[in-house]
């Protein structure tokens, strides 16, 4: 990373490659940016329509080729983002809503054994 002086008197952050960092120092190249030459990408809520296109993909293909999603569909959002919307809201054995008494006691008794290993206690519910 490396500080530049900019036009009036203004610091800007850079990584190696000369591409400038967001406020935070982090590439925000898949927000909002999308790659040279490449289609702007959308943020925001995502619609019912991109959705269902993303929900066809993944059953088509799978889950795992996400850096293909945006070539091969023509969404405008980023891997990080569809990968994101489909493991938190679209997958079909994702479930919401509150704990069953019974998963409950089993969430004490795993967390009583491995402590904060959410996501090892998450795989055996």
């Amino acid at each position: 990373m490396m500080m530049m002086m900019g036009g009036n008197n203004q610091f800007t952050t850079q990584n190696k490659g000369g591409e400038p960092l967001g406020n935070n120092g982090i590439n925000n190249s898949c927000v909002g940016g999308g790659r040279e030459g490449g289609i702007p990408l959308k943020k925001g809520p995502w619609t019912a329509t991109e959705d269902a296109v993303l929900a066809e993909y993944v059953r088509s293909h799978g889950e795992g080729s996400w850096n293909a999603v945006q070539k091969n569909t023509g969404l405008a959002r980023c891997e990080k983002s569809c990968r994101l919307r489909w493991v938190n809201h679209l997958r079909p054995n994702l479930k919401k809503g509150s704990f069953s008494l019974e998963e409950e006691k089993i969430i004490i008794e795993l967390h009583a054994k491995m402590g904060n290993k959410w996501a090892r206690m998450a795989a055996q519910l």
